[in-house]
């Protein structure tokens, strides 16, 4: 089966290769070979996919797709159209996205194709999920997990409990969550995964702060970042210390609050993650002004806003406002000092 997803972490293919791939597929054109055609397209759209040149890349699939077909290459269209559905899902083009994985899923009439039927059913359901169809995402992920639970499938059914946990969690059906997200949780220790147990952990956590279940919320959070230290994962340590932050905050202990927060920055800051770094720069600035510490908070915020000006932060404005909103309680207990040393 052709593989059309450029390797994890690959480096971009170089323009030129693309126009000698186009050079090919015009040359197996005009030879009228059509095993060769179907094989450079596939190629073309890999290449042209990782460039970002999306239109071209469906265009070439498409191509390929017909070659395919006349061949009656069964796998390789099923190959294709997950491509092309992988694209669409990227571009939020739900219903051509369904559409084409429907298309493969039809495919798929071999009992030894069932791990591939499992992985259709799940990859609808992420599509189902990403259009916010929450109940058809829920059928098409039990669906997947149900096969999954036939083969034995131990790592397979942890990723459908994580993501019937997600779903569930949207829709605000906290039981349903937290049972999916524990039996995710068995699975993931049975298999001795760490790193699904941390992931695991710190969903069940922000499942109990979203319900105001502080200290449940804490005790979720302190067994996730035991594990993500462990691992050596840094952006999610440093993403608990920010779930626990929030909630320290909630319980009112803002010095532990705080230092959570600190947590988070010196590992965003190790990490170069300008982007989620200012999210905290901003709840430690909360956190100044809460504590009466305006200078602080409003020091905090400048380089927060800077900051969001270089990357084009979307939380640009809030920020501003937030600026503005200390600095007129700056300005205001300014005004209150004078006027009480005035009339002393």
């Amino acid at each position: 089966m052709l593989d059309p997803s450029p390797a994890r972490g690959a480096p971009p293919p170089d323009p030129s290769h693309v126009q000698s791939l186009e050079t090919e597929l015009e040359a197996h054109r005009l030879s009228g070979d059509t095993v060769a055609l179907a094989e450079t397209c596939m190629k073309l759209g890999q290449a042209c996919a990782a460039l970002g040149r999306v239109r071209r890349a469906l265009t070439t699939y498409e191509e390929a797709l017909k070659s395919f077909e006349e061949l009656d290459d069964r796998t390789s269209r099923v190959t294709c159209l997950k491509a092309m559905a992988g694209l669409c899902y990227r571009e939020g083009a739900w219903d051509r996205a369904l559409d084409l994985h429907h298309q493969a899923l039809h495919l798929l009439r071999d009992p030894e194709e069932r791990p591939e039927i499992a992985q259709s059913y799940s990859q609808i359901g992420s599509v189902y999920q990403g259009q916010g169809n929450w109940e058809m995402a829920l059928e098409s992920y039990r669906a997947s997990l149900e096969i999954r639970e036939t083969l034995g499938d131990v790592r397979g059914m942890a990723l459908l409990y994580n993501n019937l946990g997600a779903v569930s969690a949207r829709q605000d059906r906290w039981e349903e969550a937290r049972q999916a997200w524990e039996q995710c949780l068995a699975l993931h220790e049975g298999a001795g995964d760490q790193a699904g147990q941390a992931i695991t952990l710190g969903n069940l956590g922000s499942l109990a702060q979203r319900q105001g279940q502080w200290p449940q919320s804490l005790s979720w959070y302190e067994r996730s970042l035991r594990l993500y230290r462990e691992t050596g994962d840094a952006l999610g340590e440093a993403t608990i210390h920010n779930n626990v932050g929030f909630v320290q905050k909630q319980l009112g202990d803002l010095g532990k609050a705080l230092a959570a927060y600190q947590e988070a920055l010196k590992l965003l800051h190790q990490m170069g993650d300008s982007l989620r770094a200012t999210v905290t720069m901003y709840n430690i600035a909360m956190l100044h002004e809460d504590q009466g510490n305006y200078r602080e908070a409003l020091r905090l915020l400048e380089q927060v806003i800077e900051l969001d000006r270089r990357l084009g932060h979307p939380d640009l404005r809030r920020d501003m406002e937030s600026f503005r909103r200390i600095r007129q309680k700056l300005d205001a207990g300014r005004d209150a000092k004078r006027m009480q040393e005035e009339r002393a």
